[in-house]
């Protein structure tokens, strides 16, 4: 994993490090403006600036969210409700100055509250001007995670007995003895998607009625808009596997009690920063 993948997987955790301020450069004859650290801009963009004449590159800004009071915050409601709170008004207030530059240059952006970061396409001019920004941290790549290719295997529609993997961690045990099956619980997962109607899933979907009509409202999120509609889709089977070990019926999941819903966070077999910073926000 490459030194700036492992910045956006730190930086989804919340524990982003804070740099020192930048010390002012001295003033060239006749200059007024500072000029931009080149270390602020990661290598991959500078090269790639060099090459063509735009780019898609990732502003990410020093100040993070102070998030004590979610900490101290007796239920995860109001966990929640602190964490959002505080991250949402950190970004508001931390990227005016870089969000009024960029549509002063009428840019292509997007803001992403949740690691304090915005997503630019521009041209090497603009990389440099937002360099110049005291505020701006790191200049980066735009990364996509590719996932593994799925092993052939054989469909089955129904499956007879319980799965060996559910078998394995005694989770009959745990629904004959104890009752539960994760009745009232909801579970969730960013991957590529659902297929919410497949047989062992649809009965579990959180957007599925007792009326039998569908509420895809908070219960699945598409960021890059790739299903050909607003039902929840998979058009690569990862998510609905990962889904199906969760909550599936028929011996398949641990916890077909439960309720599911889901982000697209994987636009096919692979999974870009923005969607996978959206699903998380």
């Amino acid at each position: 994993m490459s030194s700036t993948s492992h910045h956006w997987r730190t930086a989804l955790t919340g524990t982003v490090a804070a740099l020192a301020l930048l010390l002012p450069q001295a003033a060239a004859y006749g200059a007024a403006q500072p000029s931009p650290e080149p270390s602020k801009i990661d290598k991959v963009i500078q090269a790639e600036l060099a090459k063509d004449d735009k780019a898609t590159f990732w502003v990410r800004l020093k100040d993070a969210a102070d998030l004590t009071a979610a900490r101290t915050a007796k239920t995860k409601t109001e966990k929640a409700e602190q964490v959002y709170q505080a991250k949402t008004e950190k970004a508001t207030s931390s990227q005016a100055n870089l969000r009024k530059l960029l549509t002063a240059q009428h840019a292509d952006f997007s803001s992403f509250w949740i690691v304090n970061a915005v997503k630019v396409t521009g041209d090497a001019k603009l990389a440099a001007e937002i360099a110049k920004l005291p505020e701006v941290k790191q200049i980066e790549a735009d990364q996509v995670v590719k996932l593994p290719d799925p092993l052939p295997g054989k469909a089955v529609q129904k499956v007879d007995a319980v799965e060996w993997n559910i078998d394995r961690i005694n989770a009959p045990r745990v629904w004959d003895e104890l009752g539960d099956r994760g009745e009232g619980i909801v579970v969730a997962n960013v991957d590529t998607g659902v297929q919410f109607d497949h047989p062992a899933l649809a009965a579990q979907y959180r957007g599925k009625n007792a009326d039998g009509t569908v509420d895809h409202n908070y219960n699945w999120f598409d960021p890059a808009g790739v299903c050909p509609s607003d039902a929840p889709c998979d058009n690569y089977g990862h998510g609905t596997h990962t889904m199906g070990t969760m909550v599936g019926a028929d011996g398949i999941g641990v916890a077909p009690g439960a309720r599911w819903i889901a982000a697209k966070g994987c636009e096919s077999n692979s999974c870009s920063d923005a969607s996978l910073l959206a699903a998380g926000q």
